[in-house]
């Protein structure tokens, strides 16, 4: 599959849901809620005053229409917490938005789309080990080259130098999985190997592409 978005969900293989931006502006909807349920973060979409929990990640296209922070904790309060939403939608009349809060923040955006999801189809595997092929208008040649790079316990080695753009900068959003892209200037394979898979050969035209390790379901081995 050549992946075409530059933010997409991504349900691998394996059953994880990736979600993955690229040089995009994203809000990742996970809802948290801990044990003692005092500490909480998460989304909703609100419909005339109306709010119900939102999942996934969505693409923003403009600012927040309003914003509230502050330094302690604003509530534990779950209840709470929809009730503060409530009122300050009613107070900058927001009748449709997506609400990111937390124990300590609230961010209202009126401009916002729930990005694709892709079905799994990807062009290499060994394991949790997933690669894709990416059709986006970016020139990573200013970056790092390498010949081997690592993802948990799979070394994967280029045949020659790409350019590899990782998960450390800041417009690179990979989760709950860990990956990087590279950028081949040309033809050439890939030996990926790991303990529990052993060794294969995959072979990557050029242009870009996206590794993604995927965390290990319960349940599985």
């Amino acid at each position: 599959m050549t992946i075409l978005q530059q933010s997409f969900m991504l349900r691998t293989p394996d059953g994880v849901i990736e979600k993955v931006s690229i040089k995009d502006w994203t809000i990742d909807c996970a809802n948290y809620m801990s044990k003692s349920g005092l500490t909480f973060n998460g989304c909703f979409r609100a419909k005339h005053g109306e709010l119900a929990v939102a999942r996934g990640l969505y693409r923003l296209f403009h600012d927040s229409v309003f914003s509230f922070m502050t330094r302690a904790k604003m509530t534990r309060d779950i209840d709470r917490m929809k009730d503060l939403i409530q009122r300050f939608l009613r107070e900058f009349g927001v009748n449709n938005a997506l609400v990111y809060y937390d124990n300590t923040e609230i961010r209202a955006y009126d401009a916002f789309r729930k990005v694709t999801m892709l079905e799994d189809t990807p062009f290499f595997s060994q394991g949790h080990l997933f690669v894709y092929k990416l059709k986006l208008p970016f020139d990573f040649s200013a970056e790092e080259k390498v010949t081997e790079e690592e993802l948990f316990n799979h070394k994967i080695i280029f045949e020659n130098p790409v350019n590899i753009y990782c998960q450390t900068h800041d417009d690179l959003y990979i989760r709950p999985g860990v990956g990087f892209i590279v950028q081949k200037n040309d033809e050439g394979l890939v030996k990926i190997s790991s303990p529990d898979h052993g060794e294969a050969l995959a072979e990557l035209s050029k242009g870009l592409w996206l590794f993604v390790h995927s965390p290990i379901r319960k349940g599985t081995d």
